[in-house]
Formats: structure tokens, C-alpha cells, sequence
């Protein structure tokens, strides 16, 4: 039997022209080779594409098998195992989760680093990356769960003139949110908490498809992007600056 192991390898955010040579090189030594999409969308045809990169079948996962362990554990104790992941492995809490339980199964595990929309969307912004406060994500809301979060980490940063990124929810059923459903999600967080930090005036970077062909960056107020005429470019993440610098100023204005 093979020596147990788990490669977790990034495709980055675009598609399988963003896979480094070190993950081409790991996939191809691997006996079984698997993928997963939910925590951000690969472009339509890049696992085809990859498998015949790589000269095998990729299995896909949804959310539940991937956080659920039990499949990739299983193939990676019999034989050298892969789970394909858009932008950088372990951007995602749950492959962290997956990694620590690996671990404990005396599993060996290689992680394969790519592009991620961390890095991307703060060098796209042109906004100065030690200046960014907490990240948050955007959750869709629903009759039942209507969260604060983003909007209290917003809050924080821009008391201390810190940027905020909001990375914009991606659901399995409702798909990737649209960045005109992210501007009114953020306005009715406004009128709910009341603590005079947005309006439709306010302006943010919109960063839309990055690394891809479609790639959009805007910086554009809240009423911009309500219209729904940059829906068309997805995934997307806003940028929301805090206290700018003149030259941070300047490269926004240029956008």
C-alpha cells in the first residue's frame, strides 16, 4: 500500500491557466483526484479541461461529502489523494477542518498554494494591503436569517479609517450572489442597525470576475451597482475604504 496522503491543491481564481506546474505535477502523482466548487465557482469546462491535463477522471464533491471527511479520508489512506479548490486551499475553514482530522488519522498532507481573492482583490483596488481591517462575507439573507456580522465588521474597521473586503455569499442552490442583491443586502443593514455608515451614496470598489476574461473593477457608489447593470460579471467581492491615503485616492479615481 501506498504511504497515506492528502494534497490539497488551489487552482487560484481564474481557471485551469491558474494551476501552478507544482499543482499540474501533484495531481498527476496522484491516485485519485477529486474537486469541489461551492466555496467559489469555477468557470464553465475548467475540470474537463484539467482531467485531460492531467490524464485522469476528477470525482466531484458537494459541500456535505467534502465537510463530511469521511470519502477523502477513506481514499487517502489506500493511495496518494487530490481535492481540487478554487483560489487557495485553505482560504475555507472547512479544509482546515479536513486537514486537522487528517492529521489525526496519521494522514500526510501537501498543500499546493495558488492566487486567492484575498491577495487579488486588495492589489486589483489599488488600496495600501496593510490598511484593511477584518474581512467579512456577505451572507444572503432569508425570512429566517437575517445576520448583522458584516455590517458590525464593517462598523469596527471604519472606526479605526481601517478598508473592509466583503466577499459576496456563494450558495449551492441560489448560486453567487449578484452584486446588486450585495448593494440592497447592505442598504437594509443600514436601515435595521441605524449606525449611520452607509447610504446610497456611499462608495465602494466592485471587483467582479477577477483573473478572468470578464473581470470588472468599478469604483462606484451603492446606487451604482443597485441597478443591476454589473450583475453580468461573476464571482464579485466589494471593497468598502476607510480613511485613503491621496494616492489611494487617486488610483480609485482611475478605476
Amino acid at each position: 500500500m501506498e504511504k497515506p496522503s492528502l494534497f490539497l491543491v488551489g487552482i487560484g481564481i481564474s481557471d485551469e491557466r491558474s494551476l501552478t506546474l507544482e499543482g499540474v505535477f501533484a495531481l498527476k502523482e496522484c491516485g485519485a483526484v477529486f474537486a469541489e466548487s461551492y466555496t467559489n465557482l469555477l468557470p464553465q469546462g475548467t475540470i474537463p479541461r484539467i482531467e485531460s491535463l492531467i490524464g485522469k477522471k476528477i470525482t466531484r464533491l458537494s459541500r456535505e461529502q467534502v465537510e463530511g471527511e469521511r470519502k477523502l479520508l477513506a481514499s487517502a489512506a489506500e493511495r496518494p489523494t487530490a481535492l481540487i479548490v478554487a483560489g487557495d486551499p485553505l482560504i475555507a475553514t472547512t479544509h482546515v477542518s479536513l486537514l486537522l482530522e487528517a492529521k489525526k488519522q496519521g494522514i500526510a498532507i501537501r498543500i499546493i498554494h495558488a492566487s486567492s481573492i484575498l491577495s487579488a482583490a486588495i492589489c486589483e483596488s489599488g488600496l495600501q494591503a496593510y490598511k484593511f481591517g477584518k474581512t467579512a462575507t456577505l451572507a444572503y439573507w432569508r425570512n429566517n436569517y437575517k445576520p448583522l456580522s458584516a455590517y458590525d465588521t464593517l462598523a469596527e474597521n471604519l472606526s479605526r479609517g481601517a478598508h473592509t473586503l466583503l466577499l459576496l455569499d456563494i450558495d449551492e442552490k441560489l448560486g453567487p450572489m449578484k452584486p446588486s442583491q450585495a448593494s440592497k443586502t447592505l442598504l437594509l443593514m443600514e436601515e435595521k442597525a441605524k449606525k449611520g455608515i452607509l447610504s446610497e451614496e456611499t462608495r465602494v470598489v466592485l471587483l467582479a470576475a477577477l483573473g478572468r476574461e470578464n473581470q470588472k473593477t468599478a469604483y462606484l457608489a451603492l446606487s451604482g451597482i443597485s441597478s443591476g447593470e454589473h450583475d453580468t460579471s461573476i464571482p464579485a467581492a466589494i471593497i468598502i475604504p476607510g480613511k485613503l491615503h491621496f494616492v489611494e485616492e487617486e488610483f480609485l479615481q482611475s478605476l
